[in-house]
């Protein structure tokens, strides 16, 4: 599976190409695409608070945590399993659910790069994904 770098704006840059790549996300009401960044720095992927109702996640019964972004800004977060597709590879995989709105999507390493060889092709502006055996 190859997927496009996505143009954004940049503060610092003007214009520039982050990788991106589509999945879904297994929830209550089925599966869900979504866009989300390739960070192979990022220990786990991460969505925000909205999800909590898509998975059924109730605040307060859950254990909260804290994982820590550039900077090493802090966001509380409840670590939920979820199933989770990249092209036709179906897995399991842990995700962090921010209790906070204001973070983007993330493809975390956690659950998800050790099931593909990933290619970052940073000239051709392209991500690939190549399942392991």
């Amino acid at each position: 599976m190859k997927f496009p770098y996505q143009r954004e704006k940049s503060s610092l840059f003007g214009e520039i190409y982050r990788p991106i790549a589509e999945l879904e996300v297994e929830t209550r009401a089925g599966w869900m695409t979504l866009l989300a960044y390739i960070d192979s720095g990022a220990d786990i992927s991460i969505l925000p608070a909205s999800f909590l109702k898509a998975f059924g996640v109730t605040v307060g019964e859950e254990e909260i945590w804290e994982v820590r972004g550039i900077g090493g800004a802090k966001v509380p977060v409840i670590m939920k399993d979820v199933r989770m597709k990249v092209g036709q590879q179906v897995f399991d995989s842990k995700i962090a659910i921010a209790l906070v709105e204001d973070v983007p999507y993330i493809l975390g390493r956690e659950g998800v790069f050790d099931k593909f060889e990933i290619c970052f092709r940073q000239k051709e502006k392209i991500v690939e994904f190549k399942p392991t055996a």
